[in-house]
């Protein structure tokens, strides 16, 4: 058990040493729906892998909420990933897939479309 504690704490470290990056990149502002406030990043690739800027997003809580697959109901409350499909960067329009994915409405369809239609989608 002490093993897997460590671990998680190593890989918790990691994350934080990306905070600087992150909020830089973000503006300090959630990199998903823009809102100010408080903030925290989310890995996309999840643990055990170390964490790497090109894989976490900062987002606000209730963004996390989305991307962990709660608090799906209010579509138009989500409306906000229409807008950061077209990010520049590809770790944020991943974000917003992730999301939309989740989402079986024709609108969040067609984000997806336009999303992976953009170059360089990965």
């Amino acid at each position: 058990m002490a093993k897997g504690r460590q671990k998680h704490q190593d890989y918790i470290d990691a994350l934080s040493l990306l905070g600087k990056d992150l909020a830089r990149r973000a503006k300090s502002k959630c990199e998903l729906s823009g809102e100010p406030g408080t903030l925290g990043p989310f890995d996309l690739e999840g643990a055990p892998t170390e964490p790497e800027l090109e894989h976490v997003v900062l987002v606000s809580p209730l963004v996390r909420e989305h991307l962990e697959g709660r608090g799906l109901d209010d579509r138009d409350a989500l409306r906000y990933l229409e807008s950061s499909v077209w990010s520049p960067e590809p770790v944020i329009r991943r974000a917003s897939i992730r999301i939309l994915e989740q989402i079986k409405q024709p609108w969040a369809d067609e984000a997806i479309e336009n999303a992976r239609s953009m170059d360089g989608y990965e």
